[in-house]
């Protein structure tokens, strides 16, 4: 059984807490830039992944998926890409930056200039828009990685075979949704069929989707002895594929035939395949036995996998903080000392400009009674963001700081509180001249009162419970935790 639980409740965890009402739902955002290529406007559509992640960073760069017919596949695009990247805890593709560009000219910009057959060594102006403009731009003003795809269907398939034959650096990988290998009576196919034995293409991967073209009651054993103008669509990308299998020249390749789809509903499945075929090497297959071991294994994997990530991306990629910062509190909590220091280590590695990884690790040191390193952490946490919280936690290691409260004032802050994320009532009370919290299912947790209105719970790391006051009326809660933030709502005494 797949280890599904703990990545599962600690997405939602974020995605849930942080839920509003009466907002519209954002999914990217139009830019219009001018080409000189061209020589005239160009409107694009992005999508970061800061927009549908509850756990932003500003140090995170993403390999950045372009997308030619923009208008058409962007919203589909951005949904496959949020919901194998980010949704449910899947982390089968990357997070990617998604550039839809819209159209203008289609069959201007998405067929290669030919005037005449010695034309062809002739580049195409929306290529040179493509490389000395637009990716130019989408790097200068977002956070990229090195690493680029290009997706295109029907002529911006065509389009994107076009580009690996002649221009193969410009992009890592490529999609091509039922191409238009006919077009110009398979002059660029035949171009292509010429030129790809003459180039290096190791490191590069091409996903080919074909669409069911053919006329009813055709099979794909009949196209052999067609020549009819009907099946030259799908007969020239068959005529690619069969070059391809045996001439890739490094090129990783892979095609896929969908009898039940047709040439327009078929983007949707093939780029989904597409991006499962380039980036088969991205999911970390752990197992809930990997996940429970007490040890530093579940850290070593997590190492060795990202690794060789990185060797095929090209640049180095790392696990995500967030979540091995969540296994490391996890494991903390659990008193399993060796792999939590083991994780939290993995992460002051992946993550040196992270004030919070510095902060986790200095959890951890207190937890093992080393003070003295503790403070180092901290004040290493403090250089590079000087958060209260931190402040606060190493001013109490000073000696600095300590804060003490009265039952009567602790008295102002019980009552039942509604948790907004589940509904579910939470009794907050005071016990033995101490705050204890009741949450149903749980063991009961002794607050810790750190400064005005904001606790700490007692054995657990990097827990900050704040209340929101109305003079000395409770309005609400909020509790940051590894694994969230959570909105408790007073309800009554």
């Amino acid at each position: 059984m797949k280890f599904l639980i703990i990545i599962t409740f600690f997405i939602y965890s974020f995605s849930y807490a942080n839920a509003q009402t009466g907002e519209n739902i954002i999914i990217g955002k139009k830019e219009t830039i001018y080409s000189k290529a061209l020589n005239e406007n160009r409107t694009l559509w992005i999508y970061t992944p800061e927009i549908t992640s509850q756990n932003v960073n500003s140090y995170s760069r993403y390999p950045v998926l372009y997308l030619l017919d923009g208008e058409v596949h962007f919203i589909s695009t951005v949904g496959i890409v949020h919901q194998l990247s980010q949704a449910n805890g899947n982390g089968v593709l990357p997070e990617m930056i998604v550039v839809g560009i819209e159209n203008t000219n289609r069959l201007r910009d998405l067929t290669p200039v030919v005037l005449s057959s010695n034309d062809l060594d002739k580049t195409n102006p929306f290529v040179n828009f493509l490389s000395s403009e637009l990716i130019p731009y989408i790097e200068k003003n977002y956070k990229t990685a090195p690493y680029r795809l290009l997706v295109g269907h029907s002529l911006g398939g065509l389009t994107a075979v076009d580009i690996l034959t002649n221009f193969p650096n410009l992009f890592n990988a490529y999609i091509a949704i039922d191409p238009s290998m006919w077009y110009k009576s398979e002059t660029f196919l035949n171009h292509t069929i010429s030129q790809l034995p003459n180039l290096d293409l190791s490191g590069k991967k091409l996903f080919i989707g074909t669409a069911n073209t053919m006329p009813d009651g055709f099979s794909l054993s009949m196209l052999k002895s067609d020549n009819s103008t009907e099946t030259q669509h799908i007969r020239s990308i068959f005529k690619l594929d069969k070059f391809l299998k045996t001439n890739s020249n490094g090129l990783e390749y892979s095609q896929k035939f969908y009898e039940d789809e047709r040439h327009n509903t078929l983007p949707l499945k093939s780029e989904y395949d597409g991006l499962r075929f380039i980036f088969d090497y991205y999911f970390f297959d752990a197992t809930e036995k990997d996940f429970a071991d007490s040890t530093s294994l579940i850290a070593s994997k997590l190492k060795s996998h990202y690794i060789k990530i990185s060797e095929k991306m090209g640049y180095k990629v790392s696990a995500p903080e967030a979540f091995i910062n969540y296994l490391g509190y996890d494991a903390l909590n659990k008193k399993q000392y060796n792999k939590a220091e083991s994780l939290f280590r993995l992460n002051v590695e992946s993550y040196p400009n992270s004030n919070n990884v510095y902060v986790s690790y200095a959890d951890f040191l207190i937890a093992k009674n080393d003070t003295n390193n503790a403070i180092t952490y901290y004040k290493k946490a403090i250089k590079i963001k000087e958060d209260s919280s931190t402040l606060r936690k190493l001013n109490i290691l000073l000696n600095k700081e300590s804060y003490n409260i009265s039952i009567k004032d602790l008295q102002k802050y019980t009552g039942v509180y509604t948790l907004e994320t589940y509904n579910i009532d939470i009794v907050i009370e005071i016990r033995d001249n101490k705050l204890w919290a009741k949450v149903p299912g749980q063991e009961d947790s002794e607050f810790i009162p750190v400064s005005k209105d904001v606790f700490t719970v007692k054995d657990k790391q990097n827990y900050i419970i704040t209340f929101q006051m109305d003079g000395d009326r409770p309005t609400e809660f909020t509790s940051v935790q590894p694994n969230g933030k959570f909105r408790g709502i007073y309800k009554s005494n």
